[in-house]
C-alpha cells in the first residue's frame, strides 16, 4: 500500500530531501524527517476519528501535501477543495459532505470563516501557518483497508453539476503501483507541482507517486511561463505533468521564436523539423534544438500529458523537437489513470493502451466503458447517479472512442458534447478547435452550436500588432478559413466572436462548454 511506503520513507530516509518549496524567489527543500514533523504537527491539531471528512482548502505548497497524508494516516477521509472557489461555492461543498474540520492557510482563512460560519454546526477551522511544531515529532497511524475511502474529489463541473467522487486506498494504490510497473521513472527522477493538487490527475501523479517512491517534488511560487520554465531549469526537473494547454503554449511559443528568425535559418530550422516529423532520433534532435532545450528544460526526460485531448500536430512537433510526449486517459471516477502511451510504445492521436488489470469496452453506441480496481466506489450521497454509471461493474465514461488492432485506445469526443446538426450530422467540437488551433495567430477557440456552429476565439494580439495587422476581425476570418478549408462544409463555423480574455476553463484546462453561450453574449 502507498501508504505504508511512505511511513517506511519517512522513516528509513529521514534526511533525503522529498518537497522543494519555493517563497519569495528562495526555495527551501523539506526531507523526510521534516515532513513527518509536519504531519504529527497538523494530526496534534486535528483531533478526528477514523471516517471523519476534513477538507483541504488551500494552494499547492508541502504543508498541503502533509495535510493530505495526516489526515489518511489517521484514518480519515480528505476532501480537496479548489481554493480558488468562491465562499458560497466553498459552502456548498461543506453542506454536502460535513465535514469535521478544514485545513486552510493563511490566504485563505477568511474565505473559510466566511463559508463555515452558517453551516449548521460547527466546523473547526486549522491555518497551517499557525500550527506549532511537536516536540517529539512522531505521528500517528492507523490502520486500514484497501476498501476504505480514503478522498471525496468534487469533480470540476465541465457541465456546471459538481459530484463527491469516492476513491478508496486501493483505487489510488492501483494507479501508484501501474504508473511503477510502467518502468521509465529512474530514481534521480524530479517533479514539479504544475497542477492544483484538489484534482486526481496531479494528486495521483504529483502528490501520491513521488512521496511513494522517494521522489523529489519542487513547487512553483508564481504560475508564471517565466517562473515555471526558470524552476524547471534551476532544480533539474526531469517530470512534467500537465495538459494540453501547457503544452499549447509552449509550442506557441517554440513557434513565434522560429517565425522571428532571419529568413534563411528559419527555413533550415523548419526543414529540420520536417525532417525529425519522419525520423524520430532523440539525440539529433535534442542536440539541433539544444536551444530549445536549454529555454523549456535541460534535464527534462518527459512531458506527461492528461485531463484532455493533446493536438496531434502539437504533440509531432514537440516530439521532433527533441521532447518525449506521454499522453494518457482517464476521469476522476478512475482514480484517475485508465491508459497511457509508454516511451516504448506509443502512437501519436492515441491515448495508449490499458494499464495493468484495467478492462477496456466499447458499446455499440460506441462509448468506452472501463472495469478494474481503478474504479470509483461511487458518488457521494448519490446512489442513484452512481447506478447510472456503474452497471455489473463497468463503469460508463461518457467518452466515445475504439479500441485499435494493437490495444491503443483512441477518444473520438464526448457524448454530451456531440452536437447534432439539423441535417443529422454529428460534429465534435473539440475536434473543429484543435483545427482552428493550428493558426499561430489564434491562442484559444472555443466551439458550440445554437442553432448555428459558432466559436469564440482568443487571438495572440501581441502577434497581430507584431505583423502589423490592422483589421482583427477580418484577419481571423481569413484564419478559420485557411485552417479548415478541408472540412466538409457542415464542421465549419458559420459565426465567430473575438475576444481579448480566456475562455472558462476548469483547473485542469478543459473547456466549460455549458458557459460558452453567455460569454459570447457578453462580447462585443
Amino acid at each position: 500500500m502507498f501508504l505504508d511506503r511512505v511511513r517506511e520513507n519517512i522513516e528509513s530516509m529521514p534526511e533525503k530531501e522529498i518537497l522543494i518549496g519555493k517563497k519569495n524567489g528562495k526555495y527551501f527543500p523539506v526531507t523526510y524527517r521534516e515532513f513527518g514533523r509536519q504531519i504529527a504537527a497538523v494530526q496534534s491539531e486535528l483531533g478526528i476519528s477514523p471516517e471523519d471528512r476534513v477538507v483541504i482548502f488551500m494552494e499547492n505548497r508541502p504543508e498541503w501535501v502533509s495535510s493530505f497524508y495526516s489526515v489518511l494516516f489517521s484514518g480519515g477521509i480528505a476532501v480537496p477543495v479548489d481554493y480558488l472557489l468562491s465562499a458560497e461555492e466553498l459552502f456548498n461543498i461543506l453542506k454536502d459532505c460535513q465535514p469535521r474540520c478544514v485545513i486552510t492557510s493563511n490566504q485563505n482563512y477568511g474565505k473559510v470563516k466566511e463559508a463555515s460560519k452558517n453551516i449548521g454546526y460547527h466546523v473547526k477551522v486549522m491555518n497551517v501557518d499557525a500550527l506549532k511544531e511537536v516536540e517529539n515529532g512522531k505521528f500517528r497511524v492507523v490502520s486500514r483497508n484497501a476498501e476504505e475511502v480514503a478522498v471525496i474529489l468534487y469533480t470540476s463541473g465541465t457541465t456546471g453539476n459538481p459530484k463527491g467522487v469516492m476513491l478508496t486506498l486501493g483505487n489510488l494504490d492501483h494507479n501508484v503501483k501501474a504508473v511503477e510497473e510502467l518502468g521509465f521513472l529512474t530514481p534521480e527522477d524530479r517533479f514539479v507541482a504544475i497542477l492544483p493538487f484538489h484534482h486526481t490527475y496531479p494528486l495521483t501523479i504529483t502528490v501520491l507517486l513521488p512521496m511513494a517512491l522517494g521522489l523529489p517534488l519542487v513547487f512553483i511560487e508564481k504560475m508564471t511561463p517565466t517562473d515555471i520554465l526558470s524552476t524547471i531549469n534551476e532544480q533539474e526537473v526531469t517530470i512534467v505533468v500537465g495538459v494540453p494547454k501547457l503544452y499549447q503554449v509552449i509550442h506557441h511559443n517554440i513557434m513565434i521564436e522560429i517565425k522571428r528568425l532571419p529568413a534563411l535559418k528559419r527555413r533550415v530550422v523548419l526543414g529540420a523539423l520536417k525532417l525529425f516529423r519522419r525520423l524520430d532520433v532523440k539525440p539529433m534532435e535534442r542536440k539541433f534544438f539544444r536551444q530549445v532545450h536549454d529555454r523549456i528544460g535541460r534535464k527534462l526526460r518527459f512531458m506527461i500529458s492528461g485531463g484532455a485531448k493533446l493536438s496531434e500536430e502539437v504533440w509531432k512537433d514537440l516530439e521532433a523537437f527533441g521532447f518525449n510526449i506521454l499522453e494518457g486517459y482517464g476521469l476522476t471516477e478512475t482514480s484517475p489513470l485508465i491508459s497511457v502511451n509508454r516511451p516504448d510504445r506509443k502512437k501519436i492521436g492515441s491515448v495508449g493502451p490499458p494499464v495493468k488489470d484495467v478492462e477496456v469496452r466499447v458499446t455499440e453506441k460506441g462509448e468506452i466503458i472501463v472495469k478494474g480496481p481503478n474504479v470509483m466506489k461511487g458518488y457521494y450521497n448519490k446512489p442513484e447517479e452512481t447506478e447510472r454509471v456503474i452497471k455489473d461493474g463497468w463503469f460508463h465514461t461518457g467518452d466515445l472512442g475504439y479500441v485499435d488492432e494493437d490495444g491503443f485506445i483512441h477518444i473520438t469526443g464526448r457524448a454530451k458534447e456531440v452536437i447534432v446538426l439539423d441535417n443529422g450530422k454529428n460534429v465534435y467540437p473539440e475536434d473543429v478547435e484543435i483545427e482552428i488551433l493550428k493558426s499561430p495567430y489564434i491562442l484559444e477557440a472555443g466551439v458550440f452550436y445554437d442553432g448555428t456552429l459558432k466559436a469564440l476565439v482568443r487571438p495572440d494580439f501581441e502577434l497581430l500588432v507584431e505583423e502589423g495587422v490592422k483589421d482583427v476581425r477580418k484577419f481571423i476570418k481569413e484564419e478559420l478559413h485557411r485552417v479548415t478549408k478541408h472540412f466538409q462544409p457542415y464542421k465549419r463555423v458559420k459565426e465567430f466572436k473575438v475576444v481579448d480574455r480566456e475562455l472558462p476553463r476548469t483547473r485542469v484546462g478543459k473547456l466549460r462548454r455549458f458557459l460558452l453561450p453567455q460569454v459570447w453574449e457578453e462580447a462585443e
